[in-house]
């Protein structure tokens, strides 16, 4: 009996989120099976199938968890730096480029995922809208703490920044588009005050 066998289903409904998320991530939706899952989580297919009848249902899934895992890192990772006397908006990008220069960084999950027009359906397309307009709002609440003119403007137009930088740093495979996305937020930034 493999050791999967004997978990229960929270235990093995994490590990294969947890595996979703390396391996989506990593090789994109439509390069993944459902015996990829498996094979990675060591959950049998048979249970896989009896958690997630779909491999739908199993994207949207990651998706859900990958928006809460995503903004706990991101808003503690600005909170941090915030702390530690960084301007909120411009640590967004510190925390960004950080990640960027971690192993295996192939830009916003969330945007990758919106590009696979074959394999995601409109709840998939309704969770990834979510969690762009949960970035927004956390990213306007920081211009509105901030005490900036026309926080939510000024938050959206840092949200267009961000996503590009996240983007051209994940296809030029350099931190570069991220540096210049924070320059560009600062003279936004200025200007607003």
């Amino acid at each position: 009996m493999s050791p999967a066998a004997t978990i229960d289903n929270d235990e093995a409904r994490a590990a294969v989120l947890q595996s979703a998320n390396a391996v989506f991530y990593a090789r994109g939706i439509a390069g993944v099976g459902m015996a990829d899952i498996r094979d990675d989580s060591g959950v049998s297919l048979r249970r896989l199938y009896s958690l997630y009848p779909s491999k739908r249902e199993l994207v949207a899934a990651w998706l859900t968890d990958r928006h809460t895992t995503w903004m706990e890192w991101f808003t503690s990772s600005v909170d941090r730096r915030s702390m530690a006397g960084e301007e909120p908006l411009l640590a967004a990008f510190d925390a960004i480029a950080e990640w960027a220069e971690s192993p295996g960084y192939r830009g916003c999950a969330f945007v990758n995922s919106a590009a696979e027009t074959v394999e995601i359906d409109d709840t998939h397309r309704r969770i990834i809208a979510a969690h762009k307009e949960s970035l927004l709002a956390y990213l306007i609440s920081l211009a509105r703490d901030g005490g900036y003119a026309e926080p939510e403007r000024l938050g959206r137009m840092i949200g267009v920044l961000l996503d590009g930088g996240m983007v051209e740093a994940a296809v030029l495979r350099s931190c570069e588009p991220i540096v210049a996305a924070r320059d560009a937020a600062a003279v936004l930034i200025e200007a607003s005050q």
